[in-house]
């Protein structure tokens, strides 16, 4: 059962304003947390950047599977980069990334039930 969550402040990255969030509990053993990053600067988020903000996204994930019970999950899906999907723990090799200028990275934090203890 899903019993925690985080604030829109746990989500935050620097460089960037959170330009949408929300919220789902699907059920007790899903919350989906969709996140719309923008750059801070109003501007676009070049390749190096996305790149960047990317791979803070992935540790953020990896952050916040720590602090769940071992057998709560999470996983990012990148809704612009044809829902590339991160799964916490994940080894760097399975992850292809592609990065791109892009004018937000809009993900979807995943947090499930893996099994019941």
């Amino acid at each position: 059962m899903i019993s925690k969550s985080f604030e829109i402040k746990d989500y935050m990255i620097d460089g960037t304003h959170i330009n949408g969030f929300w919220m789902t509990l699907d059920d007790r053993e899903k919350l989906t947390t969709e996140v719309v990053y923008a750059p801070a600067s109003g501007e676009n988020f070049d390749t190096a950047e996305t790149e960047s903000i990317i791979n803070e996204i992935t540790t953020k994930c990896d952050s916040f599977k720590s602090l769940l019970p071992e057998n709560v999950d999470c996983e990012v899906i990148f809704k612009d980069l044809n829902d590339l999907t991160y799964t916490s723990g994940e080894d760097a090799s399975n992850f292809e990334l592609e990065p791109k200028e892009l004018d937000e990275i809009r993900v979807v934090y995943s947090f499930y039930v893996k099994y019941y203890i």
